[in-house]
């Protein structure tokens, strides 16, 4: 279990945030200055609401130095969560979450996953780009069922309306994503978008 180090001004989040911690290993700090030499960055998950005291710059700062980041900000927007995403973070929610919602985000994080909303899942799919025609070899992979999961995937729709497009079950929509997400070595939705995207450039 790694320790959990919260940084936060508002004292309503500060408690949100030590009920979602439930544990012993959580210390509460006054500053960011110098944190990789006060603390191990691979053993720590790092609570930070966005504020003057802690910018996209400091946060950016403290990601190069290995610490998982979990970030929360007062008016979370696609726009700012796409900028902390691409300085590394792993997980963006509002600073008044409820503690079981943080608690969630910290579980996904702490097993080598990201924490997205589903609008900045999104948001990043469609920055990546949605066209599947600049070069599609790593659709010889995938069954012709999974590339068309593939395709509205890239369109950014759920689960239930690629289930309704295709005239499928949600469940098997599921299936094709699972052995997909196993052929192209990827863990989700995003890092799906990201791969087919790279390979596209790659490839063309």
């Amino acid at each position: 279990m790694k320790q959990s180090l919260i940084f936060v001004q508002d004292p309503n989040a500060l408690k949100n945030w030590l009920e979602a911690t439930d544990s012993q290993e959580v210390k509460v700090l006054y500053d960011l200055h110098e944190l990789e030499k006060r603390f191990i960055a691979q053993s720590c998950i790092l609570l930070v609401q966005l504020s003057e005291h802690a910018t996209v710059h400091d946060i950016g700062h403290l990601v190069k130095h290995g610490f998982d980041v979990l970030v929360f900000s007062n008016l979370p927007s696609n726009e700012e969560g796409l900028a902390l995403f691409k300085n590394g973070i792993k997980g963006y929610l509002n600073t008044f979450s409820t503690p079981d919602r943080i608690k969630q985000a910290m579980t996904t994080i702490m097993t080598g996953n990201v924490w997205l909303g589903q609008s900045i899942m999104t948001a990043m799919i469609q920055s990546v780009g949605s066209a599947v025609t600049v070069n599609d070899d790593w659709r010889t992979l995938l069954t012709e069922r999974e590339f068309e999961v593939v395709k509205l995937v890239l369109e950014s729709l759920p689960n239930r309306a690629i289930a309704e497009r295709l005239n499928i079950t949600e469940r098997t929509v599921k299936s094709h994503l699972h052995n997909t997400f196993e052929k192209l070595n990827v863990k989700d939705r995003l890092a799906l978008a990201l791969k087919v995207k790279n390979w596209q450039s790659l490839s063309a």
